[in-house]
């Protein structure tokens, strides 16, 4: 299954196709107070970005960092493995004692996880400010 996302904004996502050291998926993150805000953009597929996902995420939790909001406006992309990454990670965060939050999620982002029945999985929030309160609220699931 191969999803695509479009979003208002379109951001350039800076990868070299001809390496194979190079993802589709491009990662950043920031701080806003203990929530790390996780930014994606360009493609999450199988072997590619749902692995870069991956890595990125147990970086996290190694240091301890279990309050994640995944910012998806960026993403172009998702094919079922990037999904079915999400949802491990998500596992293994609340493992954890901590969550992953879904920022941005567009309308057929949305439509998707509903046909998967992940709605009540992830909590998606339309706006940081938001997102980030509710980490404050509800710490973890």
């Amino acid at each position: 299954m191969r999803i695509r996302f479009h979003s208002a904004i379109r951001k350039k996502a800076a990868y070299n196709l001809g390496s194979p050291d190079m993802s589709k998926l491009q990662i950043e993150e920031r701080r806003v107070d203990d929530v790390t805000v996780v930014v994606l953009t360009g493609e999450m597929l199988l072997d590619d970005g749902d692995l870069a996902f991956r890595r990125h995420i147990a970086t996290l939790l190694e240091d301890k960092r279990v309050k994640i909001l995944v910012d998806l406006d960026g993403v172009t992309y998702i094919d079922s493995s990037g999904v079915g990454m999400m949802v491990a990670q998500l596992k293994m965060v609340r493992q954890r004692g901590g969550d992953m939050r879904l920022l941005r999620l567009n309308s057929r982002g949305q439509r998707m996880f509903t046909l998967l029945k992940l709605r009540s999985t992830f909590e998606a929030f339309d706006d940081e400010a938001s997102a980030v309160r509710s980490f404050i609220a509800r710490p973890s699931a």
